[in-house]
């Protein structure tokens, strides 16, 4: 559906994340996370990136999320096959990051946007 969002001034991206979507992308990393070796896992992804996907999944976490990947110098060195595609939709989503710069509205010193959310299941 479209719907016109606020957009975060001060990091560019959005300020109302899309629930569904968040849902969706976070509930797609955990199952790849669960998959993980919890004895062979070097990079933390179950100390690092599955209590932020519980948190999401939980209500718990203030969003938008400004913090970095826990993994960003791994993902700068390509040692980590598989889990930027995995992980990226997830960060990206709780981050509001934008895809593509939108035609901005600016409404009482305020910015906002149209954009798409995905519809709820019925």
């Amino acid at each position: 559906m479209r719907k016109l969002a606020e957009l975060d001034g001060e990091y560019g991206g959005w300020l109302e994340i899309d629930p569904v979507k968040l849902k969706r992308v976070a509930i797609e990393f955990k199952e790849w996370l669960l998959t993980v070796d919890p004895n062979n896992d070097p990079f933390g992804f179950l100390k690092y990136d599955l209590p932020l996907v519980n948190a999401v999944l939980d209500g718990e976490l203030s969003l938008p999320y400004h913090h970095p990947n826990p993994h960003n110098w791994e993902i700068r060195e390509g040692v980590l096959d598989g889990y930027v595609e995995i992980s990226a939709p997830f960060y990206n989503t709780i981050r509001g990051a934008l895809y593509q710069p939108p035609d901005v509205i600016k409404k009482n010193g305020r910015y906002f946007a149209w954009t798409e959310f995905e519809d709820p299941e019925i």
